[in-house]
């Protein structure tokens, strides 16, 4: 009978060591710091893919906006684009070059070269994202006309500002898309530059049977469907059309669970597997996800909420966290980052670059900074 005692009691310890290291990730601390020095920044900030110079938004005491592109850390360089937008919204990084997104009723972006030049801007948008195969900057509108009809407005720009593709796609009150040759759509994937599609089965005369439906993607810039197959688990695979058209820009993307009962990975492929945190799901909320492509991981945070801490700030260990993973989309395998100690269950925007994480906040001051964290 000890002997049993003191075998639960060992099982009992392990267990509760185990999972106290599972609910520790480290605490990252700042490397640098950007202020605005004179003026107030914007919370619209933005690394590039190296996390060497990173863009902030500053509004200066006269009533200028300005971009400011630099190390971070380091001098920027700062150009007033007050002739382009009084409100911007977010800056988006891309080979080099930046796209400052404005909402003044309507979403529009000024596409920026790496000195602050406005090389050009796009027509009005609904949303936009950054494609990274091709590389292109890519906004989408979407409006319901009288016939029944959906039409998506699609414009790509590759970085330097050249137009790669401006097309409509119009799909009918059935499904059908037009001059589609009857595909019917499912949503579109690719970065917009392509959508899923079903195409009705060969129908054999000598039998009078029509043959399964079959899928395929279609061009959106050509208006071809690719070949069509049959998958061998249809269920499945409609699953992952559903899943996948949530959020098309990423070749692989993190889809909360049926349920909110943890995360899932859709793709790359036509794969759907759960997703191991390796932290306690139930410490965060499993709304806040945010997730970025950098590289080829995708880097994305939580916000933690564990009430038996108490309340601190970005400095120490706290109730609230905001904590941040790397995911490789080819093994599914998730590292955990760290996390940043939070004084409120807010949102806090950041960006991601290289070994880079840019954090906003509001000092003792209550001005804007932007923290620096290496990865």
């Amino acid at each position: 009978m000890m002997r049993t005692s003191f075998g639960f009691s060992v099982l009992l310890v392990a267990s509760f060591q185990a999972a106290s290291a599972l609910a520790a990730p480290k605490q990252l601390k700042p490397s640098g710091k950007v202020t605005a020095g004179e003026g107030m920044l914007h919370d619209a900030f933005a690394f590039d893919e190296s996390g060497r110079r990173l863009a902030t938004i500053r509004f200066t005491a006269k009533g200028a906006v300005q971009i400011l592109i630099g190390p971070p850390g380091g001098k920027a360089r700062a150009t007033d684009i007050s002739s382009f937008t009084a409100t911007p919204e977010k800056i988006l990084g891309l080979s080099g070059y930046w796209f400052v997104v404005s909402n003044e009723g309507r979403r529009r972006a000024a596409i920026v070269d790496g000195n602050g030049r406005i090389r050009r801007t796009t027509q009005s948008f609904d949303d936009c994202e950054l494609s990274m195969s091709p590389k292109a900057f890519v906004a989408v509108s979407e409006t319901n006309e009288p016939s029944g009809s959906r039409r998506f407005t699609i414009q790509a720009y590759k970085p330097n500002g050249s137009t790669l593709m401006l097309k409509d796609v119009v799909v009918e009150s059935n499904g059908t898309i037009v001059g589609g040759g009857g595909a019917t759509f499912l949503g579109f994937t690719n970065s917009h530059f392509a959508a899923m599609v079903e195409k009705p089965g060969a129908y054999d005369r000598k039998t009078d049977v029509r043959r399964p439906p079959q899928f395929a993607l279609w061009n959106v810039k050509s208006g071809k469907a690719g070949p069509g197959r049959t998958p061998p688990k249809l269920a499945n695979f409609l699953e992952y059309v559903h899943k996948r058209g949530e959020k098309p820009d990423q070749s692989a993307v993190i889809v909360l669970a049926e349920g909110q009962k943890g995360y899932e990975l859709v793709g790359p492929g036509e794969k759907v597997r759960p997703l191991d945190l390796t932290v306690p799901v139930r410490d965060y909320d499993p709304t806040s996800l945010q997730q970025h492509q950098v590289g080829n991981k995708i880097v994305f945070s939580l916000l933690a909420d564990r009430p038996g801490r108490k309340q601190g700030d970005m400095d120490e260990e706290a109730r609230f966290a905001l904590g941040f993973f790397s995911l490789d989309p080819g093994s599914g395998k998730v590292s955990v980052i760290g996390e940043i100690g939070l004084p409120d269950k807010q949102t806090y925007p950041w960006s991601a670059g290289g070994n880079k994480i840019a954090v906003s906040r509001k000092n003792a001051d209550g001005n804007r900074e932007i923290l620096i964290y290496s990865r």
